[in-house]
């Protein structure tokens, strides 16, 4: 038996595949310099002998360790199969591109070689540069470190705070949760997150291996002096074993300190505003055909690094021969690994009123370089506007010198009536309601009283049996009785007494109005046809054509009366009435009414007007404000007044409140053209000032009108379906309802409030007092959801832009 068994396997040994095949691969195509990655190297011989691997020779890359892993194989057809691996664990030590050599490999004296790979090591970019003072120590299985670069910075120059968790391989892989990192709590600094690791990156530190999660932010800081930086902490959940309960740890860092230079008194320029970094500028316009009288945007682009948002707005010169106007501003925030950088746009509206070549001054921004610690100043180039005459209809058209906005309006508007606040707006919604569930209702009571029901069919075969002798004895009289009886029988059916004396083109439509199907009605009206041809034929038809035409007869009989209306259940429905509820309500809430029951202008209010708009034309700003004031205090919500009240602030140079009575004037008068023009003028496209506008340029009075007819509408369709039942009527009758639900939704949707920036030293502050860090200085006219309102004070927001408290009385609040 043993020798069969080894004849056996000496036969499988030496009828193997001889093939032999190694491989190499890497974890990565890419990596960064400090990174590391596993070089990995496989092989497959049907042989029982160990191999010899020659190590490769590397550029840019350490070699930091090796591991071999073996492995047996046995099959019928193969014989015994070797599997072997090994792994190198390899670190990037500088950037570029590299070329793996191939791995020689010896078996049984027959040597195989891999193919060589390729790699592409980056520069560190954002990732961690450790200073070696910092390193984790080797005790320490899970180490935070804390570091500032730079150590000692100038006010508003940046400081990159940079914390690294380190985490032993071992303690890593018993983890029970993702680790809970606990930043510093800082102060005096404008602060802004800077991206770090986004997972825990294998690193070696001091040559042992560590998976390591890094954390940055940016700080400014605010004033001079030196800062303590609280430590960072790291919370970690780890279980020993599997008789072990987890155990939570909280790891901190040691706290750091900056010391933060003032900036130098000597060499201060006399515009300075406080900017550090390093930046150029760049000035256009938008376009470069101009009328006088027309409006271009002046653009100045700065760029470089720095706290681009901290940037205020350079002082513009004055232009002779052209009005200014402060526009919006913008930043885009770009990082250069880990330094702030990008750009940050201003714009201005200028006003030519006079055509010709106007120079736009050269315009300055001095700031101060941390780097070199000097101060600086960027300047623009000088740039010439060319504009050209304005045609004589444009200039008699606007108003005195060549306004940018458009002229005030000359008559006053209608104020909003405010129907859907009317309690009889809702009551008359109520009546068609009120009618459709008396429909419903009277028909169930009909379909419960038998006798109702049941005189019907009773009725018609009497009237039918009567004739039954006559059709038996084929006498033509019976085609005139048979006739006679189906339209007497018709009249009482629909109640229409005088339906016999009708022509048969009326009966038909008759019975059609009743609701009969359009086939039924023309079988009834052919066969009355019939009656009258064979009553009168000259050849008697016979007993059994008219017993065909008395079954026909019976038949759709039976069908017009299953499928009619009775005449007299219309005359018994609550219509009439109700629709001359309906006239009285739409009567009462039509604007005539309203304005009956509100007045009409009185001479005084109405000369106080047409005087305002007289002064606004002469130049009068300050006058005309005065008057249309007396006006806004007897009509607060006339949508002409609110328009003309922007215009005089506007020409006042007063742009929140200017802005602030745009809006007030678009809620009330959403399609008002000229507002619209003077709002993008002031605002251009801000975000949050077209979110307070309607979503739809509906006013609430045509979307309450809108309401009304939808619903009287899909009410109206819903009654007559139960007249004619017709499915159209009930889809119109749904999709009118369905619009009127969406329509009311609009209407009664709550408006958000919004404050409008209008005092010019308005101020954004981190808090509800005075006392409290000033965050941002908005310009007049820059728009605010109102989050929440604490005394004097409002809790602003824009979004992720900015957030803060303003006073009330620094801003022009719409509600």
């Amino acid at each position: 038996m043993r020798r069969v068994l080894s004849l056996l396997l000496l036969t499988l040994l030496t009828g193997q595949d001889q093939e032999v095949r190694v491989n190499a691969s890497l974890n990565r195509s890419t990596a960064v310099v400090g990174e590391t990655l596993l070089l990995t190297v496989t092989l497959r011989a049907p042989s029982l002998r160990s191999p010899e691997i020659e190590d490769p020779r590397l550029t840019g890359l350490e070699l930091l360790s090796s591991t071999d892993r073996s492995s047996f194989r046995y099959s019928p057809s193969l014989g015994a199969v070797r599997e072997f691996s090994r792994e190198y664990t390899l670190r990037a030590l500088q950037a570029g591109e590299f070329t793996i050599p191939p791995v020689r490999i010896s078996v049984d004296g027959a040597l195989y070689e891999t193919e060589a790979l390729g790699l592409v090591v980056e520069s560190e970019g954002t990732t961690l540069s450790l200073p070696g003072r910092l390193g984790p120590r080797p005790e320490e299985e899970v180490a935070v470190r804390l570091w500032l670069e730079p150590e000692t910075a100038y006010v508003g120059q940046q400081v990159t705070l940079t914390v690294g968790a380190f985490f032993d391989p071992l303690v890593r892989n018993r983890l029970q949760r993702q680790p809970e990192y606990r930043p510093p709590e800082l102060q005096g600094f404008w602060t802004a997150d800077l991206p770090g690791s986004d997972r825990p990156e294998r690193r070696v530190v001091g040559r042992r291996e560590y998976f390591v999660q890094v954390y940055r932010r940016a700080l400014f800081p605010l004033s001079p002096g030196t800062i303590r930086i609280p430590p960072a902490a790291v919370i970690y959940e780890v279980r020993r074993g599997l008789i072990y309960a987890p155990e939570t740890f909280q790891v901190e860092s040691a706290p750091a300190t900056v010391v933060v230079r003032p900036l130098p008194s000597e060499g201060v320029p006399p515009d300075f505003a406080g900017a550090v970094g390093r930046y150029e500028t760049e000035v256009w316009f938008d376009r470069s055909d101009l009328r006088a009288g027309e409006a271009v945007n002046l653009i100045l682009e700065v760029r470089g690094t720095g706290n681009l948002s901290s940037l205020a707005r350079p002082e513009l010169p004055e232009i002779p021969g052209i009005r200014v106007y402060e526009g919006g501003e913008d930043a885009e925030v770009q990082l250069r690994g880990t330094e702030f950088a990008g750009h940050k746009r201003f714009s201005w509206v200028l006003v030519p009123e006079q055509a010709g070549q106007h120079v736009l001054p050269v315009l300055r921004l001095p700031y101060f370089d941390p780097l070199e610690a000097t101060y600086r100043t960027a300047r623009t180039d000088p740039v010439t506007l060319l504009v050209e005459p304005a045609p004589a209809a444009a200039l008699s058209a606007g108003a005195p010198g060549g306004t940018a906005v458009r002229f005030v309006k000359a008559r006053p508007g209608r104020q909003p009536l405010d129907l859907y606040r009317a309690p009889l707006f809702w009551l008359v919604q109520t009546v068609p309601v009120i009618i459709l569930v008396g429909f419903l209702a009277f028909g169930r009571y009909q379909s419960r009283v038998p006798s109702l029901t049941r005189s019907r069919p009773q009725r018609r075969s009497r009237a039918l049996r009567e004739l039954k002798p006559l059709a038996e004895s084929g006498d033509t009289a019976f085609f005139g009785g048979l006739r006679a009886a189906v339209l007497a029988w018709l009249g009482w059916r629909l109640h229409l007494p005088d339906l016999p004396t009708r022509g048969v083109v009326q009966v038909q439509h008759t019975l059609e109005d009743a609701g009969v199907p359009p086939p039924v009605a023309l079988e009834v009206i052919a066969m009355l046809e019939e009656c009258g041809r064979l009553r009168y034929a000259p050849d008697p038809p016979g007993a059994e054509t008219a017993r065909e035409m008395l079954s026909q007869a019976e038949g759709l009989l039976a069908l017009v009366d299953k499928e009619a209306v009775s005449e007299k259940r219309l005359r018994r429905s609550p219509g009439s009435g109700a629709l001359t509820l309906l006239a009285i309500g739409l009567v009462a809430l039509s604007p005539a009414g309203a304005a009956a029951q509100r007045g009409a202008l009185d001479g005084a209010v109405a000369r106080w007007f047409q005087e305002g708009v007289s002064a606004y034309g002469r130049g009068e700003y300050a006058a005309a404000a005065v008057l249309f004031e007396r006006v806004l205090e007897v009509r607060p919500n006339d949508p002409s007044l609110l328009y003309n009240l922007g215009n005089v602030y506007y020409e006042l140079d007063d742009g929140g409140r200017a802005v602030a009575y745009w809006v007030r004037t678009l809620r009330i008068r959403p399609r008002d053209g000229d507002a619209r023009f003077n709002l993008r003028l002031v605002v251009e496209d801000d975000p949050v000032i077209g979110s307070a506008l309607p979503p739809v340029p509906l006013s609430r009075d045509e979307l309450a009108l809108l309401v009304m007819l939808f619903w009287l509408g899909g009410c109206g369709a819903l009654i007559a379906r139960q007249r004619w039942r017709k499915a159209s009527l009930a889809f119109a009758g749904g999709a009118a309802l369905t619009l009127a639900v969406l329509c009311a939704a609009l209407m009664l949707y709550p408006r958000s409030e919004y404050a409008i920036i209008a005092a010019p030293d308005a101020a954004l502050r981190a808090g509800p007092v005075r006392q409290s860090e000033t965050l941002a200085t908005p310009a007049p006219g820059i728009g605010y959801r109102v989050q929440e309102a604490r005394g004097d004070w409002l809790r602003v927001s824009r979004g992720g832009e900015s957030e803060g408290w303003v006073e009330k009385a620094q801003v022009e609040l719409i509600r």
